[in-house]
C-alpha cells in the first residue's frame, strides 16, 4: 500500500518537484554575482569588512526561497488531492488514515528538507570562496530561519487546501503569516543562533491541527 502511496505523489510531483530547487539555484547565481561584483569593485579587505563588521548580507536573495518551497510543493500535493473530494478516499484505505495522510505530508517535508541541504551546502561552498570559515557558519546560521520557514509554510498551505470552510481558511491564512513573520523579524546576520532549535520545534505544533482535521474528515464532519 506504502509503494502505491508513493507512486501516487510520483505522479503529482514529477513534473514539478525541481522548481523550488531551480529557484534556489538562481538565489545561489544572484548571491555569487553579488559576491564578485563587491569583490571585484571595492576588493577583499572591503568585502570582509562589510561582511563581519557592517553587517552586510550578500545572499538576501535567498530570504523567499524556503516559503516557496513548502508553498509550491503543498500546492501541487494537496489541490489534486482536494478536487471531486479525492482526499476522503485515504480514510477508506485498508491502512490507518494517519499512515496515509503522513505519508504525503512526510513526502512533501522530504522536498522542503532536500531544498534546505541544497541552500545551505550551495550558500557554504559560495561563501567560504570569499570569507573565512567563522563567516561560513555565521552565513548559514543567517539564512537557516529563512529555510526553516519552508516547514511552517508547507503546513500551513496543507491546512488552508483541505479546510472546507471559508471562515477557517481566512483565520489559518492569518495565523500562517503571523507564524512566518518571526523567521524574517531581525536583519542582523546570525541573530537566531540561540533561538533556531526552539524555531525547529515550533514548527512540529502545525502536525496537530493537521491531526484534527483528518480526524473530523474520517466522521464526515465539518466541525
Amino acid at each position: 500500500m506504502l509503494s502505491s502511496l508513493a507512486y501516487k505523489e510520483w505522479l503529482k510531483l514529477r513534473y514539478v518537484f525541481w522548481v523550488p530547487f531551480l529557484f534556489i539555484a538562481l538565489a545561489l547565481g544572484d548571491a555569487l554575482i553579488t559576491f564578485r561584483h563587491v569583490n571585484e569593485i571595492i576588493g577583499p579587505l572591503m568585502l570582509w569588512l562589510d561582511a563581519v563588521f557592517y553587517d552586510k548580507v550578500f545572499f538576501d536573495s535567498l530570504l523567499p526561497a524556503g516559503v516557496f518551497c513548502g508553498i509550491w510543493t503543498a500546492l501541487f500535493q494537496f489541490v489534486p488531492e482536494c478536487q471531486g473530494k479525492r482526499l476522503r478516499l485515504l480514510f477508506h484505505l485498508p491502512v490507518r488514515h494517519r499512515v496515509s495522510l503522513y505519508f504525503i505530508i512526510f513526502t512533501g517535508l522530504l522536498i522542503c528538507s532536500a531544498g534546505l541541504l541544497v541552500s545551505l551546502g550551495g550558500l557554504s561552498l559560495l561563501v567560504a570562496h570569499y570569507l573565512p570559515r567563522e563567516m561560513v557558519i555565521r552565513s548559514v546560521l543567517t539564512a537557516l530561519p529563512w529555510m526553516l520557514a519552508s516547514y511552517p509554510a508547507y503546513l500551513g498551505t496543507v491546512l488552508l487546501i483541505v479546510e472546507p470552510l471559508w471562515t477557517r481558511k481566512f483565520l489559518l491564512g492569518i495565523l500562517t503569516v503571523l507564524f512566518l513573520k518571526p523567521f524574517f523579524a531581525s536583519e542582523i546576520p546570525g541573530a537566531y543562533q540561540h533561538s533556531i532549535l526552539s524555531f525547529a520545534l515550533l514548527t512540529l505544533l502545525w502536525l496537530f491541527p493537521l491531526d484534527v482535521l483528518a480526524n473530523r474528515f474520517k466522521r464526515g464532519a465539518r466541525w
